[in-house]
């Protein structure tokens, strides 16, 4: 088709007409060859887990693909929390309904981590809706807290250093307070370190007889209450990053369980996340941190990651040497912003 260089009247018309519906409904536009303009409509609405699971977990895998930032979640951590969290997660997305069937397509999302903390995940091209989602997850949580409390927190958690995102906060009343946690990260093609398990202690796979022995150990080590029971080791079991091979554990001759360490695949990204991960506080110092990252590490060599990360990572100084040592040199603080409704 030739190059179109001018719109006719009656084209002019038409699109004048479907401008004039942004005082009911949100539109944009968008310049396509300089010359065409095209007006595609942006809806929010609530997240529907049959429809919308797996659309969000290749949302994200695509949003690292093209913009290579830590900003938004990963898939594994969304299917980790979805099914606990869903109220707060919402769905905005652009809709060209000029043909049929018309074409929908996710451009943001939020969810949450705890009664209070929130996240956004936004497509940058995108990023003007962020005061809107914003706005969305005040209301929200407003509702969701009892009419006793006179006071209200909402935090929204951002990788340090998104200025764009810190004024929008800064200008709607947030204030940065604290820091939420760390990002490690360690890259795919890092040279793997060569640290070996101790004779007495032997790396192996998690078997399902381990389960009620595991989760008493995890809860001994994070201080998680009676909830974290074999059950959930069994819903994590079932999950799509779950790899039965990557799943290891150190264990002594009696076979308890000195460490552990999971290691999620995203079946999408093949972005490998590290969770949970720990040592028995009786036989810490013994080494077991470092070659069950090792081993761990090579084991997942043959799926290509394209990195490891580790949400969360405690900031102590016998972690941050672990972490250094096994090539998770790459550090990220994700920063709370705060705002208070009385």
């Amino acid at each position: 088709m030739k190059h179109l260089k001018l719109l006719n009247q009656e084209r002019k018309s038409h699109l004048w007409k479907r401008f004039r519906c942004f005082l009911s409904c949100r539109y944009i536009i968008e310049i396509v060859q300089r010359k065409w303009v095209l007006i595609v409509k942006i809806q929010s609405r609530p997240y529907n887990k049959q429809h919308d699971f797996t659309l969000i977990m290749r949302f994200l895998a695509n949003l690292f693909e093209s913009t290579k930032s830590y900003e938004n979640w990963f898939p594994d951590r969304f299917e980790n929390s979805s099914d606990s969290r869903e109220d707060a997660i919402r769905v905005w997305e652009r809709l060209d309904d000029t043909i049929n069937p018309p074409i929908q397509e996710i451009i943001a999302v939020t969810t949450r981590d705890s009664p209070i903390d929130f996240f956004l995940h936004v497509d940058p091209n995108y990023k003007h809706i962020e005061r809107e989602m914003i706005k969305w997850i005040e209301e929200h949580h407003k509702k969701s807290i009892p009419r006793e409390k006179n006071e209200i927190d909402v935090k929204i958690n951002i990788l340090e250093g998104n200025v764009e995102r810190e004024s929008l906060l800064s200008e709607l009343g947030y204030n940065k307070k604290q820091i939420y946690g760390y990002y490690r990260i360690r890259q795919g093609n890092a040279s793997i370190p060569e640290y070996k398990c101790p004779e007495i202690f032997e790396i192996r796979t998690l078997k399902h007889s381990d389960y009620e022995q595991l989760a008493l150990l995890i809860r001994r080590v994070f201080g998680h209450g009676e909830s974290f029971n074999a059950g959930v080791l069994e819903w994590i079991a079932r999950c799509s990053f779950y790899n039965p091979e990557l799943d290891l554990v150190i264990v002594t001759p009696e076979d308890t369980i000195a460490s552990f360490c999971t290691f999620r695949i995203d079946p999408i990204s093949h972005i490998i996340s590290l969770e949970p991960m720990g040592t028995n506080p009786d036989f810490r110092g013994l080494g077991l941190g470092k070659a069950i990252l090792t081993e761990g590490i090579k084991r997942s060599m043959k799926f290509n990651p394209p990195f490891f990360y580790i949400d969360g990572a405690a900031d102590t100084p016998a972690a941050n040497r672990l972490y250094d040592v096994t090539g998770f040199t790459e550090k990220y603080a994700i920063n709370s912003w705060i705002k208070r409704f009385v």
